[in-house]
């Protein structure tokens, strides 16, 4: 019989949606945990919040495995973490303090790294500059001048539902942008 440990990651989900394997679960688990917490982390700068956002998607894996076509399930686990990380934003708006953090980064850890997470910077502040301009405006008073929908929208003499819907696109945008890196990052890998 062969080993457990040399079976992709599609019969390794087999496995798991079948027969509740947990040494299945286990080996996939081992085999992709550290790319997902890293990515995740790379992007929130969080080691706490890397972990539980890694774990839940592990958790959300052992609950309901997915149905793979292909063999290998770290394009489902980025797409995973991508929208894990989207609602971790959108949950708990970015301080100051977190953003000085991501720019003056000492945890990266070789040039490589730092080029890559320089890279992705540089892509989403042009994501942001691409956005038009009433849009980037309200978004950047919500998520670096710290205002609220409400505030916003006084501000700039706008409706709370014009200010949500501004916000909505400039996510569904910075989205796009950073499924985009993680594209690039997984073809350059």
């Amino acid at each position: 019989m062969t080993k457990i440990t040399f079976y992709n990651d599609r019969e390794l989900l087999r496995l798991i949606m079948e027969h509740q394997n947990h040494g299945a679960f286990e080996v996939l688990y081992q085999r992709h945990f550290d790319s997902i917490y890293r990515y995740v982390f790379k992007v929130m700068q969080d080691r706490e919040t890397a972990e539980d956002v890694a774990q839940n998607i592990f958790i959300s894996l052992w609950k309901k495995p997915p149905t793979l076509t292909y063999t290998s399930l770290l394009p489902y686990l980025f797409g995973a973490a991508r929208n894990q990380i989207s609602k971790e934003i959108r949950k708990n708006k970015w301080n100051r303090e977190q953003l000085d953090y991501i720019e003056n980064s000492i945890g990266i850890c070789s040039t490589d790294e730092y080029l890559e997470e320089k890279d992705t910077r540089s892509l989403l502040e042009n994501a942001v500059e691409k956005l038009p301009k009433k849009c980037r405006n309200v978004f950047e008073l919500s998520r670096f001048g710290y205002l609220s929908n409400k505030q916003i929208a006084k501000k700039l003499g706008i409706s709370v539902f014009t200010v949500e819907n501004h916000i909505k696109k400039a996510l569904y945008h910075l989205r796009q942008s950073l499924e985009l890196v993680v594209i690039l990052i997984f073809s350059w890998s």
